[in-house]
Parts: structure tokens; C-alpha cells; sequence
């Protein structure tokens, strides 16, 4: 029996296994999508709350990666839909996200500055995009899901998540190219 099955069974250190090993996916998630860590933290719990709810609708261990991002994104959806529009301005969203870093030790200081400047730039026009395509972006392109997955996370058919996909790419690339001035190059 799989940690999956033993807590649709009810047994609690199978579900605080699960919940721990998918704790920080659901906050990076959230975060990216809500940008800002206080309703990251709300959304973590709620998630964790539902996810207990209803783990006996998950349909398998090979799923349920997919089916608690499906919660999360609902989740976000969901608080944001509360919120009525009222997105956190991307400056003070880059300001949040520059106490977190990455390390690596093979970047020189000069590197590593390089690097954490433009992740917070890219979070800051990534907050500017409407939620729907800031989901989109998040699971393909920083998650690495694939189209199929992110199809079934967010109950999408695929030729919908591939059109909004380039279109949340192309609005994405256009923030980006304002904002430098033209003088950003981007692929796609």
C-alpha cells in the first residue's frame, strides 16, 4: 500500500508525509500567483485543509503532484476573485522577492547580483500579467509541466493552454521590452 492510499484510509503520518513533501511546491505556487507571501502562507493552509478534505477524490500517487497544483490554482483563482482586482503593484512585489536567492557557489558576486536582479525583474512583469496567464507561465515555463499536465491542472483543453501559453509569452515579453526600453532580447 502506497503513502497515497494509507492516508485516504485515514492514517495521519501518511498524510503529514504527503503534505510535507508538497508544502513547499504549494507555497512557490501560490506565491508566484498571489505575489505576495502573506497569502501565500493563507493559501498554503487553506490547500492543506482541502487537500485533507478531499484526498479521496485524488486518483492516484502518480497524479497527485498534479491534483494539488489543481487545488492551489483554485485556491489562488479564488482569493484573487475576492480580492476584486486589487493586484499588489509589481514594485513593491520585486522589493518582496529580493530577500530570496538562490544559491550557487560556481557564480562570482558580480554574477549572483546579475542573476538576482533580473529574477526580481522578471517577477515584477510577471506579477503585471492577468492571473490566468501568470498560471500558465508558472507551471509550463518555471514548473517545467508539461502541456498535457497543465491542461489537466487548470481543466483546460490543450489547444487553450498552447494559445494562452503564447499569448501570456507575448504580453510577458512585451512588459519586459517597455520596461527595459527595447534593449531586452527574449526568445520566442
Amino acid at each position: 500500500m502506497n503513502v497515497l492510499e494509507k492516508a485516504q484510509k485515514g492514517n495521519m503520518a501518511a498524510f503529514e508525509e504527503i503534505l510535507t513533501a508538497y508544502e513547499k511546491f504549494i507555497y512557490n505556487f501560490a506565491r508566484r500567483l498571489m505575489g505576495n507571501t502573506e497569502d501565500a502562507e493563507d493559501i498554503t493552509q487553506e490547500v492543506a485543509i482541502k487537500i485533507y478534505r478531499n484526498l479521496h477524490n485524488c486518483r492516484g500517487e502518480g497524479l497527485l503532484r498534479a491534483w494539488i497544483a489543481r487545488i492551489t490554482h483554485n485556491a489562488c483563482m479564488d482569493a484573487l476573485r475576492r480580492k476584486k482586482g486589487k493586484y499588489q503593484d509589481s514594485l513593491e512585489m520585486a522589493e518582496e522577492l529580493s530577500g530570496l536567492e538562490l544559491v550557487d557557489d560556481t557564480e562570482s558576486p558580480e554574477e549572483t547580483l546579475v542573476r538576482k536582479e533580473l529574477g526580481q525583474y522578471l517577477e515584477g512583469a510577471l506579477m503585471q500579467l492577468p492571473p490566468s496567464y501568470r498560471a500558465l507561465i508558472t507551471l509550463r515555463d518555471m514548473d517545467g509541466y508539461s502541456y498535457e499536465e497543465v491542461a489537466e491542472i487548470l481543466s483546460l483543453p490543450i489547444g487553450t493552454v498552447k494559445s494562452r501559453l503564447f499569448r501570456g509569452r507575448a504580453k510577458l515579453k512585451s512588459i519586459l521590452t517597455e520596461q527595459s526600453g527595447g534593449d531586452i532580447r527574449l526568445k520566442g
